[in-house]
């Protein structure tokens, strides 16, 4: 039986994606396997559960946690997940309640006091980066020593909450171990990205840094700040190469918020996936003002990367200017231009309703969008996530439909005072049927789809979005 149990909480892509389940992902939780694999490596035994890609009920997950009775159980959550994780910290309470319960993840980070308040079946909730503070803590129980000198850390003490002093930032990020994989159900049979998102199979995902050094409103920062640290080069080709050798995995998104960041060190990473002559294809994501001169990009290219995405957000400039995102739309149209004159394709993330938004500006996103040259996008609306600095006043703005299946940017969260929930709706399908109904952007996607899914695969997944988006 493990000492520690890592679970990511059951939560059904229907409960995600709403209509669009069809072209939502199921991907590895990397969080849980870092943390798995440090506290491996400190000679704890650790099992990962990951009750959302095997589909397990809350009612069956608990019971599974609960028979392997392990000291700690750690459960991540994100807003948009945190009724299925609160439900199922009280089922694994109630059927094996001598088990401590740690809660991490953004939702706790960024409110801490209140969620420990809330939900009673919690024990203990890690803030901000979770691997050494887990470590320490498992420590601390395992020699029944009060967690006072844990940092990072929030919990209850004889009827009182205590919070610890914040943990600093990992500087390092090589002094972690490679995630555990080993750990997590077998990477090219149960996680597959959504089937628009990758040229060929098996694919998978990586983080190579954490923190972002922009201050975007509508982000939520809490977890690993402002502050940008990475892999070295030489580490980040190490965990492709593992997963190439070990896993067949042929397709790499790195997931991290901001790759298109340093170009020496893009060229470094690339000059050793070159060097190595593994037939790989791979995809980051960037700011519409990236950096990375046509040098780095061509260097790109040549090392397999297919796909470059950027956070567009909005084609308005007051709107972009509202989010704080520094960034103008004629940069973005010029970098965007640039990326697929160079051979890249390329795709926007959108993000309607935040605070200000109107019809007017809601326009001019859609024309940008149709205008700019661009091969995907990916619609969602502003989510007023706890940790974002627009959320602190947000309920000025707009209003707030309660209820946390919805806190997920697949949902209206937030109407602006200005706008409809249906309006919101109405405005993100007709963008998608408007963008992806034009002929050359049916035929782009044609041989993709049929790579991942098949003749027949593609043509479901076609007619499944026409019916979502009307």
């Amino acid at each position: 039986m493990p000492e520690i149990l890592l679970i990511n909480p059951p939560v059904s892509l229907e409960e995600r994606y709403g209509k669009l389940a069809p072209f939502g992902n199921t991907l590895p939780n990397l969080g849980l396997a870092y943390m798995a694999a440090f506290v491996r490596e400190q000679g704890v035994d650790v099992e990962i559960f990951d009750a959302a890609v095997l589909r397990f009920s809350v009612e069956k997950a608990a019971r599974y946690a609960a028979d392997k009775l392990p000291l700690l159980a750690g459960v991540t959550a994100t807003t948009s997940g945190l009724d299925n994780a609160m439900a199922l910290c009280a089922k694994i309470k109630q059927y094996a309640p001598d088990t401590n319960i740690v809660l991490g993840g953004a939702h706790i980070t960024s409110m801490p006091e209140r969620t420990l308040e809330k939900y009673r079946s919690i024990d203990y909730g890690v803030i901000g980066e979770g691997e050494h503070t887990l470590y320490e803590l498992y420590g601390c129980i395992n020699r029944n020593i009060v967690p006072e000198s844990v940092k990072g850390l929030i919990f209850r003490h004889k009827g009182d909450i205590i919070k610890t002093e914040p943990r600093p930032y990992i500087e390092n990020l090589d002094s972690l171990p490679l995630p555990a994989w080993d750990l997590l159900p077998d990477l090219p049979t149960h996680y597959r990205p959504s089937p628009q998102s990758t040229p060929r199979l098996p694919s998978t995902i990586l983080v190579s840094s954490r923190g972002c050094p922009y201050h975007c409103g509508f982000c939520d920062r809490s977890v690993y700040g402002n502050k940008y640290r990475t892999h070295s080069p030489e580490r980040i080709f190490e965990m492709i190469e593992h997963l190439y050798r070990n896993y067949g995995i042929v397709d790499f998104a790195f997931h991290d918020e901001m790759f298109l960041l340093r170009e020496k060190h893009i060229v470094q990473v690339c000059q050793h996936i070159i060097r190595s002559g593994f037939d790989l294809s791979w995809s980051c994501q960037g700011r519409g003002d990236t950096p990375v001169t046509d040098f780095g990009l061509r260097k790109m290219r040549e090392a397999g990367c297919w796909q470059l995405q950027f956070g567009v957000e909005s084609g308005s400039n007051d709107m972009l200017r509202q989010m704080s995102k520094d960034v103008t739309t004629r940069q973005m149209a010029e970098t965007i231009a640039r990326c697929a004159a160079l051979g890249f394709s390329t795709k926007g993330f959108i993000m309607l309703g935040f605070p200000g938004e109107t019809e007017e500006t809601l326009a001019e996103t859609e024309e940008f969008i149709l205008s700019a040259r661009l091969d995907d996008v990916m619609i969602g609306f502003f989510t007023p996530f706890p940790g974002a600095e627009a959320s602190r006043d947000v309920e000025n703005y707009g209003r707030v439909i309660e209820g946390s299946h919805r806190w997920s940017d697949h949902f209206v969260s937030f109407v602006p005072e200005t706008l409809t929930e249906k309006a919101l709706y109405t405005a993100r399908n007709r963008m998608y049927r408007k963008f992806y109904l034009r002929p050359h952007i049916i035929k782009s996607h044609a041989a993709r789809l049929k790579n991942t899914s098949g003749t027949m695969g593609m043509a479901k997944t076609f007619m499944k979005f026409i019916k979502a988006t009307r």
